[in-house]
This record gives C-alpha cells, structure tokens and sequence, in this order.
C-alpha cells in the first residue's frame, strides 16, 4: 500500500463548473483541470455552500455527497442530513437550499463508465485501533472530526490520506474520530 496525507492547505481552491461557487478539490486522476474538457476519471472535493443554487451538470456522471459540517441541504425535495451520504446522477438537475446556514461538504464525481466509487461513514472510538480490509484501488479517508493516525500518518480534521493499493490498514484515535472512506475502483 501506498499512503499520501493531502493536508487541508494544500487543497487547490477552484470555482464550481457553473461559477456559482467554489471548492476545495482534493484529489482528481488524472491530474489535471477539472473542467475545460472534463478530461478527470474522478475528482474528490470539498465546498462550502453558501447560499441556495444549482448544481453543476456532470453529463456521464455519478456522484456521492455528504455534508460534514451544518444542518444539512434539500436536494431539489430530498433533504441530505448531515453524515448521510447521498449517491446520484451528475445529469440530474438539482436546486439546492440551505436547511438552515451554510453548509460544508465532502463529494466525489466520477465516470460511471470506467469507474466504481462509494463513499461511507466510518468511526473509530476514543483509545481504540481498528482493521480496514481494503481492496485492490484508490481509497481516501478523510477526517470529519477528530484526529487518526494510520501508515505512519498523523490525519487531522479537514485532512485527507490517499491509499493506493490492498491490504490490511490499521487505525488508530487517541480521542476518538469520524472519518468519511471513499473507495475508487476501475471497472473490469
């Protein structure tokens, strides 16, 4: 296994596709702009939303969104509560308003036709290790709350740790943490 910690302030700020906003993009492959000819197999990123807007369209998309920080998003009539994923079309059009205040997301758009993705909650509790199995891929854990060290690495929230490869990964929180996993796989 490969490990790389992606620190918060390195993120690269960028505006969204539509321009109504920006992100924090984490990771994209293959490196690169993320728009002009929306060359990227996957991109993981980060924004905070403001104010209600719609969403960019991604055509030959998909996409998974999580709010880790507010009181969470509608989704055209379907509310994203916070720490719940939510996975759906980048074709789909969506107006997006504010439950209640801004909000901060974690999300990942990727190329439903070469790529599988999915993106879970995870928790390690205060004074506790805990064993990942991962499978051959591109995993990201990024830190939603709390701090983690794995790999030698040292996660903090906001932070990310890129894992390219399979086996067996061990956790470990003295305070105890929340992490989101997104796992990135070719399709065979």
């Amino acid at each position: 296994m490969d490990a790389k910690l992606i620190k918060s302030t390195s993120y690269q700020i960028m505006p969204w596709k539509n321009g109504l906003g920006s992100t924090a993009q984490i990771d994209i492959f293959p490196p690169g702009e993320a728009f002009p000819g929306e060359e990227f197999l996957w991109r993981v990123s980060s924004a905070t939303v403001k104010t209600s807007s719609p969403f960019s369209n991604f055509p030959g998309c998909d996409r998974w969104l999580v709010v880790w920080k507010g009181e969470g998003l509608f989704l055209n009539d379907q509310k994203l509560s916070p720490i719940k994923p939510l996975a759906f079309s980048g074709e789909t059009p969506i107006e997006s308003r504010l439950v209640k205040g801004e909000v901060l997301d974690l999300g990942i758009i990727y190329r439903r036709d070469r790529i599988s993705a999915e993106l879970t909650v995870q928790e390690i509790k205060a004074g506790k290790s805990l064993k990942v199995l991962l499978e051959s891929g591109t995993h990201y854990l990024f830190a939603a709350t709390g701090e983690f060290s794995a790999l030698e690495q040292s996660v903090g929230t906001g932070d990310t740790l890129k894992i390219q490869g399979g086996g067996e990964l061990e956790l470990s929180s003295v305070s105890g943490a929340q992490y989101f996993f997104i796992s990135v796989r070719d399709k065979a």
